[in-house]
């Protein structure tokens, strides 16, 4: 085991159902191509726009125009 191992958590201890995910697609141009879980009558943008104005320490960047929302549901429930 080297210095930058980490232990692995037993699955009793993590549960993806504490999570809530949201994942975003962006258009070449930043515009949001789709985003999960969009409240009826409301814009991708102004739902990203509230998502990351609220909880955007959860929000992690991935390439190729993508990203996600790893919000704890107790968290969400508040959004």
């Amino acid at each position: 085991m080297n210095a930058l191992a980490q232990p692995i958590v037993p699955a009793a201890e993590v549960s993806a159902t504490d999570d809530v995910l949201i994942h975003v697609r962006f258009a070449p141009n930043a515009d949001i191509f789709t985003i999960d879980r969009l409240p009826e009558g409301q814009s991708g943008k102004a739902w990203f726009e509230h998502l990351y104005a609220n909880a955007s320490s959860y929000y992690r960047t991935f390439a190729n125009g993508r990203g996600f929302f790893r919000i704890p549901a107790s968290v969400f429930a508040t959004l």
